[in-house]
């Protein structure tokens, strides 16, 4: 086994996020702790708002409301260069949708998009083509290794962006809906792509996934995710126990938030970011030749107004 990786695993805290979506509420005052070091899967019915919480932490998209800390500092309060320093430290894969697409890049070979990575994170040269085709190994990818993105099939695409994710060795790594459209071959290769990561490195993971074979192997931690609201979380024994089929998930938790869906005013109203408003700054200019000519204006406003009091009595005397 290679040499383990050092690194140091953050918490993620996600508090009370609320996101509004166009003009549908998605996530509404979900809180959910990521423990530093552990592996921490999400599950829950397609359309809940999984792959938006992920951008989130990610940095991709701004919640309506609440924060997302990653190693107890705010991303949503940090400037753009701070938050690019922190992307250093995270590999990541976007689902839903085919978004995995844009997690390569469509202009580099196989082999290269990995060895870009790499080369972006500063590892020297001499380490980059061993570490890009190791995890092309794993994730079954030496064949294609200068085919361009475009010339492989989906469920290829969605492995190079995995083998993209795990090659950085970072110490947060974030992977979406890692299964879908995987045949049990490739899932295979997939699920021990990750716990070797997760040897390597010992870095937090968090996950999402729909399924519950590769959640009870992989998880220190599974949270679930119904109408945009955390409702359990726990060992995966525990939070499992008793279910053995999707169906049995599905019953379980479908019922499982009597609140029911979030409404829109009720997010709206939740939607207020805590953080200090900006305080505009106005500045001043002086004109030397303006104030002369409004001391100028006094004066003769000043002398009118006196003429016109004096005048006004005369006025008066006479009569």
């Amino acid at each position: 086994m290679p040499p383990k990786t050092e690194v140091i695993p953050p918490e993620v805290v996600i508090d009370n996020v609320t996101a509004i979506i166009g003009e549908s509420a998605v996530l509404h005052r979900l809180t959910l702790v990521v423990p530093a070091g552990q592996v921490t899967v999400l599950m829950g019915p397609s359309g809940v708002g999984k792959t938006t919480l992920i951008k989130h932490v990610v940095g991709l998209l701004e919640p309506s409301g609440g924060t997302v800390r990653i190693g107890g500092q705010d991303i949503w309060e940090m400037s753009k260069e701070e938050l690019r320093e922190v992307r250093k430290g995270m590999g990541a894969m976007l689902g839903g949708h085919n978004l995995y697409s844009t997690s390569v890049f469509s202009s580099l070979s196989v082999l290269d998009n990995l060895l870009y990575t790499l080369e972006s994170l500063g590892v020297p040269e001499s380490e980059r083509r061993h570490r890009a085709m190791a995890r092309l190994s794993e994730l079954r990818l030496m064949d294609d290794l200068e085919r361009k993105p475009e010339e492989l099939p989906a469920h290829a695409i969605k492995r190079l962006a995995l083998a993209r994710a795990l090659v950085a060795d970072a110490p947060l790594t974030v992977l979406d809906e890692i299964d879908v459209g995987m045949d049990a071959e490739h899932s295979a290769a997939m699920v021990n792509a990750v716990r070797g990561l997760r040897a390597r490195t010992g870095c937090t993971l968090l996950l999402t996934t729909h399924n519950l074979g590769l959640a009870r192997s992989v998880a220190d931690n599974l949270a679930i995710m119904v109408n945009g609201r955390i409702v359990a979380f726990g060992p995966p024994g525990e939070v499992l126990d008793g279910i053995q089929s999707t169906e049995d998930f599905d019953r379980r938790f479908e019922f499982s938030d009597y609140v029911g869906p979030p409404r829109l005013e009720d997010v709206e109203a939740a939607a207020v970011r805590k953080r200090p408003k900006t305080r505009k700054v106005y500045h001043l200019t002086i004109v030397p030749q303006m104030v002369i000519i409004a001391v100028i204006a006094l004066i003769l406003i000043t002398a009118v107004f006196l003429a016109a009091r004096v005048f006004a009595s005369g006025t008066l005397l006479l009569f």
